[in-house]
């Protein structure tokens, strides 16, 4: 093999694939993404959702085919914010709009983002002479004066600028910006014509346009709730995302005629969040309209998978002349053996998904770097198996669960419900009988908390399952002979066809080895009579907190 890189000079890869779109990122994210078969999948005309897990590499699919013109398609990534959702909320809130009417409000959003970004991607010196453009760009000039601002803030602009428009014609309706209730139901009913007037023009203006070239419009950020949005509203504004998307994908755009180049939207969304949304015929839609990113592999098939191949990648297309992608993991971990014991362990102590693997390959990076080897061209043999690695890549896979957890619960009450892991007294393995044991005493600690997500405090098996969703815990099955044992994780049993898989409480249940070092469940637990609920290192810090004032318990969300 020829000479590889030190390790000093290999790139740092990023978790979020949004830092991909810059310029100079661009080259280095072509080199080291993995082409499959799913970019063809995703540019079928009836594939409107890309889903996949937290960290599957959606947002990557997506920046790559924007970065590249994937065969001939012109793609744009487009994203929410927390202030977008705050907004929007409060637009109904202000504006006393029934849930149904928030597919109104995102179809006139959608077609003005997909309309402008037709203008950015298209217009040329030629197309300013000839006109091609003119009845879209009035459109726009329509919603938005600063054309220059960024897309999503813009089409928000423009709703907020109906509502004060409604608000002239009733002098008794409050501003939204005031935050207070509009008290007449004439404001309501004039903010949907406008609207209605809206869509109709962006309809009759893009339907005029003679496009050469596909387009997709990629919709993101919308597994992420904001703390201070309620669950269920949340559910409901994104709910008429899901309706808006396929209305417009369905009905409108495939009727327009005489054009060579087709529009279509296609929105990323985590399957738990998807089968949140509860959409009508939702089992169609998955089955249809849906590419689903699966990276898992069992441990003895790993070097046919994609992820081996992708993890080998990133190391192969750094260097001079590329290796194979397999040659290039085992030159740096493996020492050019064969057997690929690291990628076998990161296998079991990961959730399996692209994000994990560069998450796994940073951090021992990183800590060869700053142990004084960044010099050498190999890692040394416990790069990836040392204390503070290990604990690392812990604090990771911690973090990846609060951000799954985020969209159900506040940060606090996450880091409240994985303090029941204190109660397993330090159990790896274990039966329902232990887990329900643990849940009790966990339940009375629980009693002198606030939680507001108290929905998984109703029973053990609601517990269970939250943290079968995490990939926290999994459980085993054995062969009729006993002659192999499989472990379920959540990750590995969600499909298009088991969107929502659930825990077997019959079964063995298991920690998942990769995270059990953040949630300290390794010390033996003591417990006397008089406090016997309580972990020890809660009683103490409980103890040295001054005493506060109980909040009222707020409504639990419905997951």
């Amino acid at each position: 093999m020829e000479q590889m890189k030190e390790i000093k000079d290999l790139e740092r890869p990023h978790n979020d694939a949004l830092n991909y779109k810059h310029r100079k990122e661009k080259d280095l994210f072509n080199k080291i993404f993995l082409r499959t078969v799913e970019l063809d999948e995703i540019i079928r005309p009836s594939t409107y959702f890309l889903m996949g897990e937290k960290g599957s590499g959606k947002t990557a699919y997506a920046v790559y085919m924007e970065n590249n013109k994937y065969k001939d398609h012109i793609c744009h990534v487009t994203t929410m914010t927390e202030t977008q959702y705050h907004q929007f909320i409060q637009l109904k809130r202000a504006g006393k709009l029934n849930y149904s009417d928030y597919a109104n409000i995102w179809r006139s959003m959608l077609l003005f983002i997909v309309a402008r970004t037709i203008v950015s991607q298209n217009k040329d010196l030629l197309s300013s002479i000839t006109g091609k453009f003119k009845k879209v760009e009035a459109s726009i000039r329509k919603w938005a004066q600063n054309s220059m601002s960024p897309e999503v803030e813009t089409a928000f602009n423009a709703i907020i600028k109906d509502f004060d428009e409604v608000n002239l014609q009733a002098p008794e309706v409050a501003s939204i910006k005031g935050g207070r209730h509009i008290e007449t139901s004439t404001s309501s009913v004039k903010l949907k014509s406008h609207l209605l007037d809206r869509e109709n023009d962006f309809k009759e203006s893009i339907s005029s346009l003679k496009l050469g070239k596909n387009h997709i419009l990629f919709f993101d950020g919308i597994d992420y709730r904001p703390e201070q949005i309620p669950y269920q509203e949340y559910v409901q504004c994104i709910k008429g995302l899901g309706e808006a998307v396929w209305q417009l994908n369905s009905e409108f755009f495939p009727s327009i005629r005489d054009s060579k180049g087709r529009l279509k939207i296609v929105l990323l969304v985590r399957p738990d969040v998807f089968h949140a949304l509860n959409l009508y015929n939702s089992n169609s839609r998955f089955q249809d309209n849906t590419v689903f990113l699966e990276w898992s592999t069992p441990e003895k098939e790993y070097q046919s998978s994609n992820l081996f191949e992708m993890a080998g990648k990133f190391f192969a297309s750094q260097q001079p002349i590329a290796p194979a992608p397999a040659d290039a993991w085992r030159h740096y971990y493996e020492n050019g053996q064969r057997d690929a014991a690291s990628f076998r362990r990161f296998l079991r102590i990961s959730f399996q998904k692209p994000r994990d693997a560069l998450t796994f390959i940073r951090i021992t990076i990183n800590h060869t770097v700053k142990s004084g080897r960044g010099s050498d061209s190999r890692f040394p043999p416990d790069a990836a198996s040392s204390h503070a690695f290990s604990r690392d890549y812990a604090d990771y896979l911690l973090g990846e669960a609060k951000n799954y957890a985020a969209f159900y619960m506040t940060q606090e009450d996450f880091y409240k419900y994985v303090k029941f892991f204190q109660f397993l007294n330090g159990q790896h393995t274990f039966d329902f009988e232990v887990f329900e044991r643990a849940y009790v005493r966990f339940k009375a600690w629980a009693q002198g908390e606030n939680f507001n997500a108290t929905a998984y405090l109703r029973d053990s098996t609601s517990l269970l399952q939250l943290f079968y969703d995490m990939n926290i815990i999994g459980f085993y099955e054995e062969a009729e002979d006993k002659s192999e044992r499989f472990v379920h994780w959540s990750f590995r049993d969600r499909s298009l066809n088991n969107i929502a898989p659930k825990v077997k409480s019959e079964a063995m249940l298991t920690l998942n080895a990769g995270i059990s070092k953040a949630l300290e469940i390794g010390k033996q637990l003591k417990s006397n009579a008089s406090d016997s609920a309580k972990p020890r290192e809660m009683r103490t810090d409980r103890r040295r907190r001054a005493p506060r004032r109980r909040k009222p318990k707020a409504p639990a969300p419905t997951p």
